[in-house]
């Protein structure tokens, strides 16, 4: 009989960064469209899939960036194959996905009855869930079952988005939340607050009446020089935690383990 090709493993070392974190409200949009600008200013060419379907901003702002086909969460069990281009998009390229408030369950019923570990190890594809949160005690109470959820499956990043925090950060700077970083050596991003009337601007609140993508943001006029730089800032900081944050959560990963 002949003998089966082997399947070479991707040596470009695509990925799959999944923002998520269960609570709405929290800057998943957010991060997805500032990881999209990421790959675009250091020209990687990338896929982005949005599976909120209620609130699609990423795809907006970077609609031309989309895998041809669409990806779907859903907890039955007999469709569980619409979320299979999470997959199939960081075969050829690293991908952006932009998850849906609340969508655990949905995510975790693809994981746990279609092959996904497997064939993502055999293809070579880092799965990565970052987890957004503004630090209200609502959202870091759903940490723990994230963490322990997805720990065996995949990394876990945690985003704290301080420019959606209203309640301060006890619970976050907690002994027991930080142990439990700790523990499963999740390695931590701190968005800082943008400027809010920038932020109207690149939302459509601009001579153009257009978005604006963040790229677009560092050229367009409205912005000024001022505006300019604090783009580019806040650009520059968000870029070298995700990439420190990536390669820790890389390092540390072992598939299979609760750790």
């Amino acid at each position: 009989m002949p003998k089966k090709k082997a399947v070479a493993k991707n040596e470009q070392g695509y990925y799959v960064n999944l923002w998520s974190g269960q609570k709405g409200g929290t800057g998943k949009s957010w991060g997805s469209r500032l990881d999209c600008q990421r790959h675009i200013d250091r020209e990687q060419d990338f896929f982005l899939l949005d599976v909120d379907e209620g609130n699609s901003s990423t795809a907006q702002f970077y609609g031309d960036y989309l895998f041809h086909q669409a990806a779907k969460l859903t907890e039955v069990v007999e469709r569980s194959s619409l979320a299979n281009a999470l997959l199939d998009a960081p075969r050829t390229k690293p991908t952006v996905v932009n998850c849906r408030a609340g969508s655990n369950e949905a995510l975790l019923t693809w994981l746990s009855t279609k092959p996904v570990t497997k064939m993502a190890q055999k293809f070579g594809i880092k799965m990565r869930y970052i987890f957004v949160s503004d630090l209200d005690n609502d959202s870091l109470k759903l940490f723990r079952p994230t963490v322990e959820a997805f720990s065996p499956h995949m990394p876990l990043i945690f985003v704290a988005n301080l420019g959606r925090n209203t309640m301060g950060t006890e619970f976050f700077d907690s002994d027991d939340f930080q142990k439990l970083l700790k523990q499963y050596k999740v390695p931590i991003i701190k968005v800082q607050q943008f400027d809010l009337e920038l932020k109207r601007k690149m939302e459509g609140h601009n001579p153009d009446k257009r978005l604006l993508t963040w790229g677009e943001a560092l050229n367009h006029e409205s912005f000024g020089i001022l505006g300019q730089a604090e783009v580019q800032a806040y650009l520059d900081d968000f870029y070298e935690q995700l990439d420190g944050a990536e390669r820790l959560a890389d390092l540390d990963f072992s598939p299979g383990s609760s750790r």
